[in-house]
């Protein structure tokens, strides 16, 4: 909820539902640890209260960042422009993964939960995890051993990542803001919803935003790819492309265990990059 008043800065309100209280000690965690970049336009922390006195709810007020959300404008914009603000998005996201975490891992209030020494080992828990989750879910058998397979096949290209980093895991083009003036292009003004984040592979974020919200447009990707900037790593794209994977099974679980209809093309991806020789 945003609140606008003009006497006073402009606020946004945020509250969490019961089971995700906890998600506010997060986010004002790390709003606050990412508050000594200055080239990250994201929200600063005004105020929180988790006690549920004042409204039954944890709340978190923050300052509200001038802009509108990017995903709706999208089917509205050129190719240049659409190139040029994924050109910023991929600017961006280079300044998140210059922030060092200390383990990989799920983060929470006050850092890492359950840290890993290596991204490899974090990523294969994951994987683990997640595969476990697809089979309980009525997932395809087949398709879970296939993927167990190109896990254990593409375990060398986890290893690479030897530094977490501050990934945003929440990438994509409905957790960003821009705003276009007159005779100007069209601009980044924020990005929000650290609820997801994580600490581990910069290429892990990179997957989820190609994933989300590129698809199979060339401006959207050559300009996240052009603003990102040099990626100086072996067969990163084979990396890339089994975080992909990664993404696309947390996206068809989460919907499932919700009693949802994951999206047909979401099991398209898998088998998609596990026909792909990884070796």
């Amino acid at each position: 909820m945003a609140c606008t008043d003009e006497s006073s800065p402009d606020l946004v309100i945020k509250t969490y539902p019961e089971l995700l209280h906890w998600k506010l000690a997060k986010e004002v965690f790390l709003y606050r640890y990412l508050a000594g970049n200055k080239h990250l336009p994201v929200p600063r922390v005004l105020w929180h209260d988790d006690s549920r006195t004042i409204v039954p709810l944890a709340v978190l007020v923050l300052t509200r960042l001038d802009g509108q959300i990017l995903q709706p404008l999208e089917a509205s914009l050129s190719d240049d422009d659409l190139f040029g603000l994924y050109a910023q998005m991929g600017r961006t996201l280079r300044h998140f993964h210059d922030v060092r975490m200390a383990a990989f891992g799920y983060l929470v209030g006050g850092g890492v939960k359950d840290p890993h020494a290596s991204n490899d080992a974090y990523m294969l828990f994951q994987f683990d995890k997640k595969l476990r989750e697809f089979r309980q879910c009525g997932g395809s058998e087949a398709l879970a051993a296939r993927m167990a397979r190109h896990v254990a096949a593409g375990a060398h290209l986890l290893k690479a990542s030897a530094l977490p980093v501050f990934c945003h895991d929440d990438f994509h083009t409905g957790n960003v803001l821009v705003r276009h003036e007159a005779g100007a292009r069209w601009q980044l003004t924020g990005v929000v919803d650290v609820e997801n984040a994580v600490a581990g592979d910069p290429l892990l974020d990179i997957a989820k935003t190609l994933l989300y919200s590129v698809g199979e447009s060339l401006p959207k990707r050559n300009g996240l790819l052009a603003g990102y900037g040099p990626i100086d790593r072996p067969q990163w794209q084979a990396a890339v492309d089994l975080y992909r994977m990664y993404h696309a099974l947390e996206w068809w679980d989460w919907t499932a265990s919700i009693g949802g209809t994951p999206p047909d093309w979401l099991i398209g991806e898998m088998e998609r990059v596990t026909a792909v020789d990884i070796r």
